[in-house]
């Protein structure tokens, strides 16, 4: 077995490891492919702070090595898997209740736990979830963001023709808007990046606007003809003023802010409780990993725009070290393990 592991921010040391006793509980994976986003990219930069050594890698595809319990399996050898990164705690009052979706001790592989860029790994069996053949191993390293944005439409309130503000400076916002549009609401995609507002347009997405270049509230007064939005998302790693977010929302309106990331958004208490707004959070996919697949497999989100060159995992050390942010806003790489 083989991993690279993180020493120190952009030291990479690759790792070999003797096999590993399988238990009846787990499957062992051959990983073939792992997905390098942005927020992998900022564990290797130390932007992400970690304990090291650490195995970063949060998205995966691989196929089935051996199962530990080979009467009862519903997984054989050889099938391929996509790798459920959410490990709830199963003590925590949440699990105990049988909501895992929101536990509070969640581990997340590549995370707050080693990930996966490794070529084998041993785990639980509810982690996996069988491919099929018509979906390519390439579209299905994203079913974790789909299943991310599939929580974030379940927390709003999506009414037919309902306009739905999108704050993104990342590529999951246009994942989200077009699961909207599926939805029969009507996305309306803010981001600060003028290319992910090309690429929004080219999905169909028609309110896409720069706020750097337009003033918000007028935008969206505009568009929802002076009922301003009820339902807003802010991905929590986007660069955004929370003002402009503000000034989007109705009255009584509810914001999502969606994912988690170390930048530090101050939240206004006066204009959250004058617009009686409802604020809370949704971080994680858990709970929607074969309902994402479903929507890849019948072509209902288009992820193939995001897909970008491959890396090597034998050189991924010196491959990962020519890496730079850009290269990563618009379409994450893809490494190879042979």
């Amino acid at each position: 077995m083989k991993a690279w592991l993180l020493e120190e921010p952009k030291k990479l040391r690759l790792q070999e490891f003797g096999p590993t006793a399988l238990t009846e509980s787990k499957v062992k994976v051959k990983i073939e492919e792992v997905l390098l986003s942005m927020s992998d990219y900022d564990v290797y930069t130390g932007v992400s702070k970690h304990t090291y050594p650490f195995i970063f890698g949060r998205n995966a595809v691989g196929v089935v090595s051996e199962t530990g319990d080979k009467s009862n399996s519903l997984l054989l050898k050889m099938d391929r898997v996509a790798i459920e990164p959410y490990i709830p705690c199963d003590v925590c009052s949440e699990c105990k209740e049988g909501d895992y979706q929101n536990c509070s001790n969640m581990q997340e592989l590549g995370h707050n736990c080693n990930g996966l860029l490794q070529n084998f790994i041993d785990l639980p069996y509810a982690l996996l979830h069988k491919l099929p053949d018509n979906l390519s191993s390439e579209k299905a390293l994203f079913v974790s963001y789909v299943a991310f944005c599939l929580n974030v439409v379940d927390s709003l309130n999506l009414e037919k023709g309902r306009h739905i503000a999108i704050f993104s400076s990342t590529k999951t916002g246009l994942i989200l808007a077009q699961l909207v549009a599926y939805y029969q609401a009507v996305p309306v995609f803010i981001s600060n990046v003028d290319a992910l507002l090309d690429m929004a347009r080219d999905m169909g997405i028609f309110y896409c606007f720069n706020p750097e270049k337009s003033d918000v509230e007028h935008e969206i007064l505009m568009i929802t003809g002076g009922r301003m939005c009820s339902e807003l998302v802010f991905f929590s790693d986007s660069d955004f003023r929370m003002h402009d977010v503000y000034n989007a929302a109705a009255v009584n309106a509810n914001i999502c802010l969606a994912g988690y990331s170390n930048k530090d958004s101050k939240l206004s208490v006066a204009q959250i409780c004058e617009k009686h707004l409802k604020v809370f959070g949704v971080y994680n996919g858990a709970g929607n990993y074969s309902s994402a697949i479903n929507l890849l497999v019948t072509n209902k989100v288009n992820v193939e725009v995001l897909i970008g060159d491959t890396m090597n995992f034998a050189t991924l050390d010196q491959e990962l070290a020519e890496v730079k942010p850009e290269d990563l806003l618009l379409k994450s790489k893809i490494i190879k393990i042979n």
